[in-house]
């Protein structure tokens, strides 16, 4: 484990306990750093801020233990990442200019790709994925593979590209420092670039009502945001006019079910009464308590 850290938003020392460590080794498996798997309630301990109420691990593995995890977990939710891609390519509509389409989309934590084609479409005619998984980059759309650039992200690893929109879906809670990723992010963009992070929303009422047995409570989730200190991470690196936001997923039933809290033949069970009646692939839309922020970089 590592020295125990200061708050990574407010650099605050202060906390209160907010969830003691339960960890299972023999639960682990190739799917434990895995995107969109089944929740195994695992988790490190968790500590809240008295400063600006951010949730975090104090201490946790290593960076190098982190990766190796990352690179070597299993992958096997391309069609949840389809879904994901839908929904924060509508997001980000509303939000391109024609300016920003002179320069690249870089996407943070790109899992298979999923969002690629989405910024293709977008109008950018430069996309590059940055993603740990080996197994995640072999599921990429076809054509996409090459687009992806396996590793965690740094400057040096998009030194060859310009990019006026940078995205991180999902990736924030799982570094283990989201304000170097996310100034990283600003000194990399271009004057006017965006900035676009979807994470989790501990606040949000579901997750309030199931509390530490929440999917969103788990081993990987060094941190837990809500909407002000989402807010306040982007605003110190230097992002202005920042818009912060609540959206609802769409997923194939089956997606959802397997985020029940419940035991897995419970789960088992309910599956095969919707499998048996034709709605176990049917997408349905649900405010999970998600939130996107997006922020621009000055311009000169």
């Amino acid at each position: 484990m590592t020295k125990e850290r200061t708050c990574p938003v407010c650099g605050s020392q202060s906390y209160a306990l907010f969830a003691s460590e339960r960890l299972a080794p023999e639960e682990m498996t190739e799917y434990t750093y895995a995107s969109r798997k089944t929740p195994e309630f695992m988790r490190l301990r968790l500590v809240r801020c008295k400063s600006c109420d951010l949730v975090y691990a104090p201490t946790f593995p290593s960076s190098e233990q982190l990766h190796r995890a990352y690179a070597e977990a299993a992958y096997d939710s391309s069609e949840e990442a389809d879904c994901a891609a839908e929904t924060y390519a509508k997001i980000l509509a509303p939000h391109i200019k024609e300016e920003h389409l002179r320069g690249a989309a870089v996407d943070i934590g790109a899992g298979n790709g999923a969002l690629l084609p989405a910024l293709k479409k977008l109008g950018f005619a430069t996309v590059v994925g940055i993603e740990p998984s080996r197994a995640a980059i072999d599921a990429a759309p076809p054509g996409y593979a090459a687009h992806i650039r396996e590793g965690v992200f740094t400057p040096d690893i998009i030194r060859d590209v310009t990019p006026s929109l940078i995205v991180s879906c999902m990736t924030l809670e799982h570094v283990p420092n989201p304000a170097e990723l996310v100034t990283q992010a600003y000194t990399a963009l271009v004057s006017g670039g965006l900035f676009a992070v979807v994470v989790h929303n501990r606040r949000a009422i579901l997750n309030r009502i199931l509390g530490l047995r929440s999917p969103i409570i788990d081993i990987e989730h060094l941190q837990l945001f809500h909407p002000a200190s989402t807010r306040q991470l982007l605003q110190n690196a230097g992002f202005i006019d920042i818009q912060v936001r609540s959206f609802a997923n769409t997923y194939p039933l089956r997606y959802w079910i397997r985020l029940l809290p419940l035991p897995s033949s419970v789960r088992d069970f309910i599956n095969n009464i919707f499998a048996k009646a034709g709605l176990i692939g049917r997408r349905f839309t649900f405010p999970v308590g998600n939130t996107v922020a997006i922020g621009t970089k000055p311009g000169i």
